[in-house]
């Protein structure tokens, strides 16, 4: 088998886009309109305008990560026979090889499907994150989910079915290789 690069999905990222535009102008819409929102549960403008300007902030920064999508995919996972590359532009320290992973593991939280990378020493590789940010989201997900790695599909251009199915049938492949060799 060969080397299998996903990539951010365009069309998910088109969706982001349209939206952010959308809350970017009902944010709009509340800060221009405030002192005439005064018939809805918040009776003070100033309440409303908080909501429209958070909402611009947020949802403005969305707009912007999905028009950089938009021009350029950018790559989040690589499958390959020595092992999976989670984030391959963000961090160099998320190549794990297949004789460190245990298995693959199905969660739901609301309606999106995440799979859970189970890892042999979840605690190095906490230890090998250098930013901050990251290490305490792998932190909370090894509290959790006993495991520093998640990849949810939602983002991707693959469905999470086809997605599980891959990386358990490059699993069962090259742990077993690996394990041949040792």
């Amino acid at each position: 088998m060969e080397r299998i690069e996903i990539y951010t999905s365009k069309k998910k990222s088109l969706l982001l886009l349209f939206g952010s535009l959308a809350f970017v102008a009902l944010g709009i819409w509340l800060v221009m309109e405030a002192d005439n929102l005064t018939g809805w549960r918040a009776r003070n403008p100033l309440f409303t305008r908080a909501i429209g300007i958070a909402s611009i902030l947020f949802f403005g920064l969305g707009i912007f990560v999905s028009i950089k999508r938009l021009l350029k995919s950018e790559i989040a996972l690589i499958i390959d026979p020595i092992g999976l590359n989670v984030n391959p532009k963000k961090s160099t320290s998320e190549f794990i090889k297949w004789e460190e992973i245990i298995g693959f593991e199905e969660i739901k939280i609301q309606s999106t499907r995440i799979l859970i990378i189970r890892v042999m020493n979840p605690e190095y590789w906490l230890e090998q994150e250098t930013n901050m940010i990251r290490k305490k989201m792998m932190q909370f997900n090894i509290n959790n989910y006993e495991s520093p790695f998640n990849i949810a599909a939602s983002g991707l251009n693959i469905n999470s079915t086809e997605l599980k199915n891959t990386l358990n049938k490059y699993f069962e492949k090259y742990k077993n290789e690996a394990q041949q060799r040792i």
